[in-house]
C-alpha cells in the first residue's frame, strides 16, 4: 500500500459514522479476529460478515471485483495490506445482502509484513474497509503480539511445547544453530542460504538423547531486519 492510498484510507476512517450511528445504520461490517496464540509469526483469521437490519434484500455495488480491503497499521504506518502487489480488477460488482447476518469473507494473515519480515511485538490496528461505492465502512480492531522468548527460557519448556524464539543463525562443527546473549540450541534445519541478522523462529523443541533440537515450523527476519538491498 503506497502513502496516498493510506492517506485516503485514514481519511475516510475519520469521516466514518460514530460507534451508535453505525450500529444504528441498516447494514454494518461486523469484524472479529481470531488466533490461537498472541506470539510473533503465529497466523490470525480476519472474518468480516455484513448485519442487514433492514428486513429486506439490499444491493450493494462495488466499482472493481474487490469487496474489502485489509491492513495491518503499526504506530500509524500500514506493514501489510491485503491489496499489496495486486491491481483491483475494474469491473463492477454487485453484492445481495439478504436480512439478518450474511458471511462474507475470512481470511487468514500469517504475521509478517509486506517485504516478508516478522511483526515487531506489540499492538496494531487490523483495519477493514468496505470499498463500495454505496457502502465504505470502516472497521478498526486492535490486537497486539508477544515478545519473543530468549533461548534460555525456551529450553526450560517441555519438548513438544510450541515456542517463538528471536536470535541469530549461527554455524559450528557442521551444524546449525539459534543463538542469542543467553544461549544456544541446535536447529533442525537451517534459515535458509546465509541468513544474516536476529530472525524470529517458531517451532518446538525435541529431545535427541542428551541433545535438545529445535524443529522449525516458520521463521522470518526480525522487523528490525531490514531486507538486503537488490544487487
Amino acid at each position: 500500500m503506497n502513502r496516498a492510498d493510506f492517506i485516503a484510507v485514514t481519511a475516510a476512517a475519520t469521516a466514518a459514522p460514530s460507534p451508535r450511528a453505525a450500529h444504528e445504520a441498516p447494514i454494518v461490517a461486523v469484524v472479529t479476529l481470531q488466533r490461537d496464540a498472541t506470539a510473533l509469526l503465529a497466523p490470525f483469521v480476519v472474518a468480516i460478515a455484513l448485519n442487514n437490519t433492514t428486513g429486506k434484500t439490499v444491493r450493494l455495488d462495488f466499482p472493481t471485483a474487490d469487496l474489502f480491503r485489509i491492513d495491518v497499521i503499526k504506530d500509524d504506518s500500514p506493514v501489510w495490506s491485503s491489496l499489496n502487489q495486486h491491481k483491483p480488477i475494474p469491473i463492477n460488482r454487485q453484492l445481495d445482502v439478504p436480512p439478518g447476518t450474511t458471511k462474507l469473507a475470512s481470511m487468514t494473515i500469517d504475521g509478517t509484513t509486506d517485504d516478508r519480515r516478522s511483526y515487531a511485538p506489540g499492538k496494531y490496528i487490523v483495519r477493514v474497509a468496505m470499498l463500495g461505492t454505496s457502502f465504505g465502512m470502516i472497521v478498526d480492531k486492535q490486537i497486539e503480539f508477544a515478545q519473543p522468548l530468549t533461548v534460555a527460557d525456551a529450553l526450560k519448556e517441555k519438548p513438544g511445547t510450541v515456542v517463538t524464539v528471536a536470535a541469530d543463525q549461527i554455524s559450528f562443527g557442521g551444524g546449525v544453530y539459534l543463538r542469542d546473549t543467553t544461549g544456544s540450541v541446535h536447529l533442525a534445519r537451517s534459515l535458509g542460504l546465509h541468513p544474516t541478522g536476529t530472525y524470529i523462529v517458531r517451532g518446538f523443541l525435541d529431545a535427541v538423547g542428551d541433545d535438545r533440537i529445535f524443529d522449525v515450523g516458520r521463521f522470518a527476519p526480525a522487523f528490525d531486519n531490514p531486507p538486503l538491498p537488490s544487487p
